[in-house]
């Protein structure tokens, strides 16, 4: 274990040096599966993931040996977190970092590069200073499908923040009140959470994909489509930033849509419940029944061996079973293609339960189901869903898969939350 620096408080945890240890041992391993001589780690969070902080520089992971850290900034912080015994200031100048690296990596090598998120300036920039006969190639697959398990010690972490994640939810029934804005209502949900515990950060991997907590969305604008890969955007604020919560006013009996995050030692929990003062209709109600029943078969089949693609056709067939398939994960041609994620330091992580995705379910793996239903202004859904409202119907549940059973991370009722008032 690490011991702690004196100038770092008990509340700021370091990653353990066997949890470290643990995973550079795993990659190693799959590079040695692989046709990859080594990692190029460059991106933060695949970084931290093997290294145990977020300071700045070059990790050389090769398929055999030490790994080693070129710290470009904090070199003296990264000493203090990571457990990893080759720390080393990072070069400025170009032509020492060239020899440095030719120096770490033997020519030939096949060097494996995060292709999915470095730029393509960088990773031509690494070319130059690596040996010009090394090849590199995309590892963000076999990078991904080792952080898609998760050990002990992380779920540990996603369960923590699921623990939050469902305060936060009770935080939301008491102060929800008619009149309140969105915007307020999420920014009372934001200030319990970092009051509680959450970093206030949301990582997402995908390019250009980008979240601020969740949402809080009600009424007709809660089935408002964008840019967002998502089942639901909301309005927002601005086309700067056009999703989420808005200055419309929560009403009575009109059914508000939370969707949050929280992040607990870089770890995410995400959850989405639904409340309503006084009640909603009775086609609205029905209507979260049945997707309710719809989510609730998808976890019967949330066990190891299941493939992802083959959940979403189900889901797909269930929907269009109780009538709404035109309605389900969006509308029209803003329909997204999947039903659920992974989440972990990011909340795009392997696996996604997307269409054509063969990718098999594993012990080990934690999966956001989200089936939503957006019912957009003047829609023409067949009985008995044609009364339902212009609005978005949701529910969404942190689920860790294990070897003989599907376990909840998020406890919040799967019911709308009715508030008398």
């Amino acid at each position: 274990m690490i011991s702690l620096p004196p100038d770092l408080p008990p509340s700021y945890k370091l990653v353990p040096a066997l949890e470290i240890e643990q995973r550079l041992k795993l990659a190693q391993i799959a590079l040695g599966e692989s046709e990859l001589d080594g990692l190029l780690i460059l991106q933060n969070i695949d970084r931290y993931y093997f290294t145990g902080t977020l300071q700045d520089g070059i990790l050389w992971l090769p398929a055999e040996g030490a790994p080693i850290f070129w710290v470009r900034r904090s070199l003296e912080r990264a000493r203090q977190e990571s457990p990893l015994q080759n720390l080393l200031p990072q070069p400025i100048d170009s032509s020492k970092l060239e020899t440095e690296l030719r120096s770490a990596v033997a020519p030939q090598s096949r060097i494996g590069l995060e292709m999915d998120v470095v730029p393509a300036r960088l990773a031509a920039r690494f070319q130059r200073l690596l040996p010009e006969s090394c090849f590199i190639s995309d590892a963000s697959p076999l990078i991904r499908n080792l952080r898609a398990c998760k050990s002990p010690y992380e779920v540990s972490c996603i369960k923590k923040a699921a623990t939050i994640m469902d305060k936060v939810m009770e935080h939301a029934a008491s102060v929800l009140t008619i009149g309140i804005s969105e915007v307020e209502l999420m920014a009372e949900l934001e200030h319990q959470a970092r009051r509680l515990g959450h970093l206030g950060i949301v990582r997402m991997r995908g390019w250009n994909s980008e979240l601020f907590f969740g949402h809080t969305i009600s009424g007709s604008d809660a089935a408002r489509r964008g840019y967002l890969d998502s089942p639901t955007n909301g309005l927002g604020l601005s086309p700067a930033f056009p999703q989420g919560a808005s200055q419309n006013l929560i009403q009575e009996g009109i059914p508000i849509s939370i969707d949050f995050m929280v992040n607990y030692e870089g770890y995410l929990a995400d959850l989405t419940r639904m409340l309503c003062i006084n009640g909603p209709g009775e086609s609205f109600c029905r209507a979260h029944q049945n997707l309710l029943a719809l989510n609730h078969e998808l976890v019967s089949v949330l066990r190891p061996g299941s493939e992802c693609g083959k959940i979403f056709d189900l889901a797909q067939k269930i929907a269009k079973d109780y009538g709404f398939a035109d309605y389900f994960l969006g509308h029209g041609p803003d329909q997204v293609s999947f039903v659920g994620h992974g989440v972990g330091l990011e909340v795009d992580e392997f696996p996604f339960i997307a269409r054509g995705n063969r990718m098999q379910l594993k012990s080990g793996m934690v999966v956001a189901l989200e089936p939503k239903l957006t019912f957009p202004p003047g829609h023409h859904s067949p009985a008995p869903h044609n009364k339902v409202p212009a609005s978005a119907i949701t529910t969404e549940t942190t689920y860790l898969i294990t070897d003989d059973s599907t376990t909840t991370l998020t406890l919040s009722p799967e019911k709308i939350n009715i508030l008398l008032r």
